[in-house]
């Protein structure tokens, strides 16, 4: 058999599609004459072996079992075949559904105030007696907004090297990492390692469901009753036009289920059988699959675990998210080449480090607003 060193130079032409078969094997007698080890004859058979792979009269595999993957491979694996798969699908965020979105002006504390006013019943007053003067109760709640960043630099060799544009989607993934961090700072409001948050449902805010349950028809018509039938601190009923189910992706088939039925049968305690056309709990009532809630409920409960909140557009809130003023929107930089060539043109990497840089800021702040505008369970059925 003929060295690698000519078979190499051989592929490498085959490649380039620079010669033809015989020019090529004939130009390499020479070389083999001048080596009394090899029989000249060696290469007329490569010369009329390869010759049929090219013509088709022998099959592909025959030319790969004669030079195996092992001989050459980093032309198997590397020049033949080289592809860069696209990113994960990033999720698609939920939080403005059934958190109230405000703006902040600076990095200060904001506050915000809640009152409970003086809506109620008209007492009677009997002739020359004197009205009833009434108060309100006053809450308040604050927070700050905070500042958040990520970034990547780039060497000069990555840059040349990258013939896949493998580095040409990374700043969007910043971009995509400021909406994923927003959508996680939401859920670590209304959600902790258990399930519901630990100190925002309460027995004595009354936004538990009794007994935990499943997320079920039954128990979601139960949870809707006790969303609207909600009353303020002078026992007048609040109006609820639209609510929120906030589920993670363990329930989010379960409750596409129930919204999605278009009949359900109750069996009454005679056994009788109605039948009612539609769920009767889909009017007014959104899905929404939060998939980081199984990053924040990591202990228990992550598949079972769900919430309501009243529509933050139609009154108010359990949650605020805040944007700095100015800054709403995720902003991308770029650090600024402090190098260029000599006799013009700039480059985008720095003079010392041959490296390019590249980061995301976003500032936003959020607090947990009214207990009664929401309610859950975490599925537990205790």
């Amino acid at each position: 058999m003929t060295t690698n060193t000519l078979f190499s130079q051989a592929v490498d032409r085959m490649d380039a599609e620079t010669a033809s078969y015989a020019a090529l094997f004939g130009g390499q007698q020479a070389v083999a004459l001048q080596r009394p080890r090899l029989d000249p004859r060696l290469l007329v058979e490569a010369e009329r072996f390869l010759d049929q792979i090219k013509s088709g009269r022998r099959p592909l595999h025959h030319f790969q079992e004669a030079m195996t993957t092992s001989d050459f491979p980093l032309y198997f694996a590397d020049s033949l075949d080289r592809q860069m798969y696209g990113a994960y699908t990033a999720t698609d965020p939920t939080w403005r559904n059934y958190a109230r979105a405000a703006t902040v002006n600076d990095f200060r504390t904001v506050k915000r105030f809640a009152t409970s006013g003086i809506r109620g019943r008209l007492e009677k007053v009997q002739e020359l007696e004197e009205h009833k003067r009434r108060a309100q109760n006053m809450g308040e709640y604050e927070y700050a907004v905070d500042k958040y960043e990520a970034g990547f630099g780039l060497s000069f060799e990555m840059m040349i090297n990258d013939d896949l544009d493998a580095f040409m989607r990374l700043p969007q993934d910043l971009a995509q990492s400021a909406i994923d961090s927003e959508e996680l700072f939401v859920t670590e409001m209304f959600c902790d390692g258990s399930g519901p948050h630990a100190s925002f449902y309460t027995g004595p805010n009354d936004n538990v469901l009794a007994g935990n349950p499943a997320l079920t028809r039954p128990s979601l018509q139960d949870a809707i009753t006790k969303l609207t039938k909600r009353v303020d601190d002078n026992g007048m009923p609040i109006q609820i036009k639209a609510v929120e189910l906030v589920v993670g992706p363990g329930l989010a088939l379960a409750a596409e289920e129930i919204i999605n039925a278009t009949e359900y049968r109750a069996v009454g305690p005679n056994g009788a059988v109605t039948i009612i056309r539609g769920n009767g709990v889909s009017a007014n009532l959104r899905v929404n699959v939060n998939y980081f809630i199984p990053a924040v409920a990591k202990t228990a409960n992550a598949d079972t675990s769900w919430w309501l909140f009243a529509n933050p557009g139609d009154s108010r809130p359990a949650l605020e998210f805040g944007r700095l003023r100015g800054y709403e929107a995720p902003a991308l930089y770029e650090k600024l080449p402090d190098m260029r060539r000599i006799g013009g043109g700039e480059v985008p990497w720095s003079f010392n480090h041959s490296a390019a840089e590249k980061k995301v800021v976003h500032v936003f702040g959020g607090t947990r607003v009214d207990t009664r505008m929401t309610v859950s369970s975490n599925g537990s059925g205790s």
